[in-house]
């Protein structure tokens, strides 16, 4: 069973159920293991060599945040930074993080739509998560589409308690290896991938 790491950072975490219910449930599977980086590290200093422990014994890395101002919270930020370092993550005869899964799990006030180069973000999501994708590429790691939750100011209880469900049924599956990685790729966020595999009620 693979080992996931659930690397979490939200600077308000107390007053976001909607990131909040999606720790709930990736704690409630064997084998994950959640860093709350604000609970932490509240003065951003990051212990790097324990950090790279816990991403050395993971196979699946999950970057779980809101989209602020079209990224990641500064303190996440910051732990990229001191934690994916040269002669480490990368370099020369360097393969720590090979193989290894990363995505961004977010959370967005926009809408699925609002994404686009006629309407007001501009530009696809998936083009804000470039670096990511790009540190995932420099670590020779597999990064998938990111898992998002749209107008999450909006969501209701059921709409946010069905959300953590699919996270956890996501994470299931990349736990246990239950997973098509080529259909993934294929998808633009991973809630695409969990709603095929879903069996439609009547």
């Amino acid at each position: 069973m693979n080992k996931v790491l659930l690397v979490t950072a939200h600077p308000a975490l107390e007053k976001s159920r909607n990131n909040i219910r999606l720790m709930k449930a990736a704690d409630s599977i064997d084998n994950v293991v959640i860093r709350d980086l604000y609970e932490l590290y509240p003065r951003f200093f990051i212990n790097t060599e324990k950090e790279q422990q816990y991403l050395e014994q993971s196979s699946v890395i999950i970057l779980q945040h809101p989209f602020y101002w079209y990224g990641i919270p500064a303190l996440m930020k910051q732990y990229l930074d001191m934690v994916f370092t040269h002669g480490w993550a990368y370099g020369k005869d360097t393969a720590r993080l090979k193989g290894k899964i990363l995505f961004n799990a977010l959370t967005t006030s926009g809408t699925r739509e609002s994404y686009h180069e006629d309407e007001h973000n501009r530009f696809p999501l998936s083009s804000y998560l470039i670096p990511y994708n790009q540190l995932a590429h420099v670590c020779k790691m597999h990064y998938l589409p990111p898992f998002v939750l749209h107008e999450s100011g909006k969501a209701s209880a059921t709409e946010s308690a069905r959300h953590a469900k699919n996270f956890k049924q996501l994470i299931t599956g990349l736990a246990t290896e239950d997973y098509d990685l080529d259909k993934i790729l294929e998808m633009e966020y991973l809630n695409d991938y969990i709603a095929a595999r879903t069996p439609v009620q009547s």
